[in-house]
């Protein structure tokens, strides 16, 4: 056979593959849009059977279950609500939970097939409950822009992040815990702009960030538990430049900061309680300038610096306490406007020296 003609054979067989992806992919899709929770269920599954088989049109397998949880999604229905809209609702939840954990299953080291590297976007999606624990998302984005995270536990622990960018702008946290606890974070940025916290918890114990920069500006914190206890940080930024800290809580106890960069300017605390107790900065700096004290406290109780410096350039404090007190420095320094320098602010309590 002549090696056109081999070529022609081949470009036919490339052809006739294409058309069986393409008859797989929408008779997949026609099963996602049925009115029958059991019928999108098994859509679900032929879909991520596509994706593994299909590499050209893995991308566009993963968009449509994608797409399928930013579908309109109901809450929870309040107790005693007919028997059909209870079934409806538990069918919902179960499939946005099946593609969760496929897309989990998928990610993680023992995957037959990965679909790491690729787009992951969960604009606007409703989350009651997740597993995404132990999934590696490497390059590309995961989009949670607008979500809304109202109840469950959403399960990031022990999850890596490797140069990815994980965007959280503009979502909610109302209700929901949202765990990662363990999670790696190297490179890339986990960004929070905007975002509402009005409820619920967002851990990240122990978790450990590499050269990552978290990006919660103008973030709005009035009633949830941020918990970075024992994170390390080597360096990176964390910016909370205009946030506003109404309420809640957020702990630093027993982090560790090497070279890191904490941002605050222009931020407001008029209620919150943040904790650094017994947090480790070496190097770097805490940067309060312009920010707004008039309710809340913050406190670095047995903290340390080392070679850290922090600045208040002109902060204004007018009822809330910043308390480094019981503080430990070893060639730090603060940066104060002459102001603060000639007349401290009775909520400014700075160590002797």
């Amino acid at each position: 056979m002549s090696q056109r003609k081999r070529g022609d054979v081949r470009e036919r067989k490339d052809d006739d593959r294409q058309r069986v992806f393409d008859r797989r992919f929408v008779k997949a899709a026609g099963r996602l849009a049925h009115a029958k929770a059991a019928v999108r269920l098994a859509g679900v599954y032929a879909m991520a059977g596509l994706a593994d088989d299909w590499r050209d049109g893995r991308q566009n397998c993963i968009d449509e279950l994608c797409a399928y949880l930013r579908a309109p999604y109901e809450p929870p229905p309040e107790a005693g609500p007919p028997v059909a809209e209870q079934l409806s609702f538990g069918g919902s939840q179960e499939i946005h939970h099946a593609i969760i954990s496929i897309i989990t299953a998928h990610l993680r080291d023992d995957a037959r097939v990965s679909w790491r590297g690729h787009d992951f976007d969960f604009t606007g999606v409703r989350f009651h409950g997740g597993d995404f624990s132990g999934a590696t998302f490497s390059r590309g984005t995961v989009d949670f822009q607008h979500a809304t995270f109202s109840g469950g536990t959403i399960d990031f622990a022990g999850t890596e992040f490797s140069g990815a960018t994980v965007d959280f702008t503009g979502a909610e946290f109302c209700g929901a815990a949202i765990d990662f606890t363990g999670a790696t974070f190297s490179g890339g940025a986990l960004l929070f702009v905007a975002a509402v916290f009005s409820g619920g918890t967002v851990l990240f114990t122990g978790a450990d960030f590499s050269g990552a920069t978290i990006h919660a500006v103008t973030a709005v914190f009035s009633g949830a538990a941020i918990d970075f206890s024992d994170a390390t940080f080597s360096g990176g930024t964390i910016d909370f430049a205009g946030a506003e800290f109404s309420g809640g809580t957020v702990h630093f106890a027993g982090a560790e900061f090497s070279g890191a960069t904490i941002d605050f300017p222009g931020a407001e605390f008029s209620g919150a309680t943040f904790h650094f107790t017994g947090a480790a900065l070496s190097g770097g700096a805490i940067d309060f300038t312009d920010a707004t004290f008039s309710g809340g406290t913050v406190h670095f109780t047995d903290a340390t610096f080392s070679g850290a410096t922090f600045r208040f350039t002109h902060a204004t404090f007018s009822g809330a306490t910043v308390d480094f007190t019981d503080a430990t420095f070893s060639g730090s320094r603060a940066a104060l406007s002459a102001d603060i320098a000639a007349n401290p602010p009775a909520g400014l309590l700075l160590p002797s020296a």
